[in-house]
């Protein structure tokens, strides 16, 4: 009866162990899947830690679902360039950089490690960036030119 049970517990013992190193092969802690690539389920892109292991275990949003999120986010696709988990403003979050299809530009999206909210997106370069920019500027310089709101007429 006892070598009954003494074979069930190492049984089950290996059985996780097993499972543990088989989750750790495919551990997205360090890296993330290179998502929109037709290789995408072999090759993974590294994902930096700039935080303490404590602090980065304490995320609720993995760096694959984060890697989602920014995808997501771009509307023409692209594929994932790089990845870094830090803290910024108090906050955990994923900094994802994305290459979009067909663009020579490059999008940040900032993605909060607790929630999965987008905190930041940001296009750099390629014509819409400098347009966006320069709608911005323009916005800008027209409410500095506009007189207060108390010296205003109805």
């Amino acid at each position: 009866m006892k070598g009954i049970v003494v074979l069930a517990v190492a049984g089950l013992l290996a059985g996780v162990a097993t499972t543990g190193r088989a989750q750790t092969a495919t551990d997205s802690a360090r890296t993330m899947k290179r998502a929109g690539t037709p290789d995408s389920t072999t090759k993974r892109v590294n994902l930096k830690v700039k935080v303490d292991a404590n602090v980065a275990s304490s995320a609720k949003v993995s760096a694959d679902s984060a890697q989602a999120i920014a995808l997501a986010q771009v509307t023409e696709g692209g594929k994932v360039n790089s990845g870094e988990l830090h803290m910024e403003d108090g906050k955990l979050v994923y900094d994802i950089r994305v290459v979009p299809n067909g663009k020579k530009t490059a999008r940040l999206v900032r993605v909060d490690a607790m929630t999965g909210d987008i905190v930041k997106d940001k296009q750099y370069g390629g014509v819409k960036g400098v347009a966006k920019k320069h709608a911005e500027h323009e916005k800008e310089e027209k409410s500095r030119k506009a007189p207060a709101d108390s010296t205003r007429k109805p």
